[in-house]
């Protein structure tokens, strides 16, 4: 760090420390992903091997040598096994990751141990079941909210939601400790639920409230119940630090809705961005900042390596300078706009240039924007993170349904294509679920189109929250849905979509003057029995039609091509 501005030493101390002191959550990241490769997930043994380099470039960087060595080594063999198409963690990778986690300075306060030495089942894990290590999503309800059926812990729990009641808010705190005891799962964040008039001349519950929000800040979050849906209950929720507001009658459904939404950035991913830059010390430091403000970076040296990381990546944003050996950022830009997979990805150009012309001619040739060094940190980061953002809502937009923000029908069979040509090279099943909701029509004619697509929603949010992360979900069209179970049998999938059937009949709608009941009907079918991405889909579509003929709302598996 020496050869460095001193503004720019005192950052990479700062970020130095805040390295260290998040190795814990480096290496929990690390476990959960380790944990996943072993049930034949090769996208986890990429996004692992991926992880470990980060933590090698970060250590080189700050100086943990030995940890540097350990990583390195690590996401060399996890290479290997990359390279074997085993799609499985070796035990040379395991041996490997064992001994990095171990060398973890006792002052990070890193758990220097493997959570477990067993490998998991598959098909255990293919159930879609939580674990029990999976930290509670609480909702803990305090006084009476009108309308809430003695079923509302179980309509809760369908969308893996766990129910406390106390009387009080200043009992909250005590619950909320024990969730952190050890050997306890924990919590990953607090819905208080309750009326309007609970805090009504009840001052110290208001204190108590706050106190709480203080405590737990980013992961409590309070909804109100009002009797009116008028601006004086809703001022009055406000001025209670309600984020979210709810009129009487209570709907589930809606609730859940609002969960989502307040919880939505505890799930967002961060924003990836690739550094095309061959100047060590430009490329550490604007790497810093941006990890600093909770991105994640790709770092390109060599030009010619840009379309290996762009596949395998998908960056969000590309940050280049304008000059480097054997091939300037503007011929770059060019050759990036050249491939249709690339061209809406945001170019922008760090560099000292000042000429006005230069950096017109840079962006004309297809870069979005000219940053000039030395650029302030905040200045960058805001910079990185809008046109960032833009990025990723485009491509929300280009492959999600706008309504249950699943994906659309052409994206699902895109990934239909893609999942069936990767269990067919590793060797492992897979199934594909065809699922429609009965009579969804008549839903429509008698309780509005409104109602139908919290039907919609609420059927996406439950597929969403039940499935595993690496399961795929889309909205094939109208009120029919696509599930991708990868590395999953026909018999541990039918077992699954069954519960979800189950769980799904159980929840009340409600168009906000009446409570009614869905069932949905459900086809599936499994690779290798049906060997195309065609055939998989005929096959499950006919299985649909053959449960819709003996009586709805049932599960049904096509076992013959």
């Amino acid at each position: 760090m020496d050869g460095l501005p001193v503004q720019v030493q005192e950052r990479l101390q700062q970020l130095s420390a805040q390295f260290r002191a998040g190795l814990p959550e480096k290496l929990q990241e690390i476990r959960g992903l380790w944990s996943r490769s072993f049930d034949g997930d090769i996208e986890a043994l990429r996004s692992l091997r991926y992880r470990v380099h980060r933590l090698a470039g970060s250590a080189a960087t700050f100086g943990f040598e030995e940890l540097t060595d350990l990583a390195r080594a690590a996401e060399q063999q996890i290479e290997r096994d990359l390279a074997s198409e085993l799609c499985a963690i070796s035990p040379a990778s395991r041996e490997g990751l064992e001994q990095l986690i171990a060398c973890v300075p006792e002052e990070s306060g890193s758990d220097r141990h493997i959570a477990s030495d067993d490998t998991p089942d598959s098909s255990t894990d293919a159930d879609g079941g939580w674990a029990d290590d999976e930290p509670l999503k609480l909702v803990i309800l305090a006084g009476s909210v009108s309308g809430l059926g003695v079923d509302f812990a179980e309509q809760l729990a369908v969308f893996g939601l766990t129910l406390l009641k106390v009387e009080e808010p200043s009992e909250i705190d005590s619950l909320l400790a024990s969730a952190m005891e050890p050997g306890q799962s924990g919590f990953a964040y607090v819905i208080f639920l309750s009326t309007v008039s609970f805090f009504s001349e009840h001052l110290q519950r208001l204190s108590d409230l706050t106190a709480l929000r203080g405590t737990y800040s980013g992961r409590f979050f309070t909804v109100l119940v009002g009797d009116e849906d008028d601006f004086a209950g809703r001022l009055r929720s406000v001025r209670y630090g309600a984020d979210a507001f709810l009129a009487i009658p209570f709907d589930v459904t809606q609730f859940v809705e609002r969960v989502e939404t307040l919880t939505a950035d505890r799930n967002a991913e961060p924003y990836h961005v690739l550094i095309i830059d061959d100047d060590p010390e430009q490329v550490s430091t604007t790497a810093l900042i941006l990890q600093n403000a909770g991105m994640i970076t790709s770092v390109v040296t060599d030009p010619r390596n840009i379309f290996r990381v762009m596949v395998e990546y998908k960056p969000e944003l590309i940050l280049m300078d304008m000059y480097m050996p054997d091939c300037t950022g503007a011929e770059l830009a060019g050759i990036l706009r050249q491939n249709d997979n690339f061209v809406g990805i945001p170019i922008v150009f760090l560099s000292v240039e000042t000429d006005a012309d230069k950096q017109l001619a840079a962006i004309q040739s297809g870069a979005d924007g000219f940053l000039v060094k030395p650029i302030d940190p905040e200045h960058l980061v805001t910079s990185v993170r809008n046109r960032a953002a833009r990025m990723r809502a485009m491509r929300f937009y280009m492959e999600r349904d706008s309504l249950t923000g699943l994906l659309n029908h052409t994206s699902l069979k895109a990934r239909l294509e893609n999942d069936l040509a990767r269990a067919r090279r590793v060797g492992t099943q897979m199934v594909f679920a065809m699922i429609d909701i009965d009579l969804f029509k008549s839903v429509n004619d008698t309780y509005g189109h409104l109602t139908g697509d919290r039907v919609l929603k609420g059927l996406a949010r439950l597929l969403q929250d039940r499935l595993r992360r690496t399961d795929v979900v889309g909205r094939y069209g109208g009120e029919e849905f696509g599930v991708i179970l990868f590395n999953t049998n026909l018999r541990n999938a039918h077992r699954l979509l069954n519960e979800l059937r189950d769980s799904f009949s159980r929840l009340w709608q409600s168009n906000g003057e009446s409570h009614f009941r869905v069932t949905f009907s459900c086809g599936i079918a499994g690779f290798p029995n049906f060997e195309s991405a065609s055939e998989l889909n005929e096959a499950a579509d006919g299985a649909l039609y053959r449960a819709k003929e003996a009586g709805r709302n049932q599960v049904v598996s096509a076992t013959e091509p």
